[in-house]
């Protein structure tokens, strides 16, 4: 009887403890990838958080939004990140990279960049609690009826990846830009 006793007693068993020990250590790695994978996401980026990449907006052609937020003609807005011309807050960054932006489609992705012909600049940039005004000069060159929802939408994307901005609103040369890209402007 005292051998029955012995293999119903309430201590672990060897075999047991190797085992637990194994899935400890299987624990471990996943843990570390978890971690160090948290900090590469950009989805929790602020306006003026400090950094030196970010994503911008480009455009997947005639997609019908599976790629992205879908916009005018069928198409979807997808963040792509891309290394900021130059490191400062997050916002400001992320729009100057997509103004600087000249080739027509992204070599890495084939993504779409509807504001390749143009020549905007950033003149400044004003807060109002969690809208933004962006105030642009320079010029647009559009390629088709299609490109007007399609700049709109990278610009406006753009800037409410960003946590902290809920609404924003572009200027070209001091005109409202959605006005100008719908033909009800000058």
């Amino acid at each position: 009887m005292s051998r029955l006793q012995r293999s119903l007693s309430p201590g672990p068993s060897r075999s047991t403890t190797v085992r637990e020990r194994r899935w400890r250590w299987l624990w471990v790695p996943l843990l570390v990838a978890i971690s160090c994978g948290a900090g590469d996401s950009h989805t929790d980026l602020q306006s003026g958080t400090v950094t030196d990449r970010a994503p911008i907006f480009l455009i997947a052609m005639e997609d019908g939004g599976v790629e992205g937020r879908r916009v005018g003609c069928g198409d979807s807005a997808v963040p792509v990140e891309v290394a900021l011309v130059r490191r400062g807050p997050a916002l400001r960054g992320a729009l100057e990279a997509l103004l600087a932006q000249r080739e027509t489609w992204d070599s890495r992705t084939g993504f779409y960049n509807a504001l390749h012909g143009s020549r905007l600049e950033i003149d400044r940039i004003e807060r109002a609690g969690t809208e933004v005004r962006v105030h642009l000069k320079g010029y647009l060159e559009i390629g088709g009826e299609c490109d007007s929802p399609r700049v709109l939408a990278q610009l406006t994307e753009t800037a409410l990846q960003f946590t902290d901005v809920q609404r924003a609103t572009f200027f070209l040369e001091g005109k409202p830009l959605a006005r100008l890209l719908s033909g009800k402007g000058e």
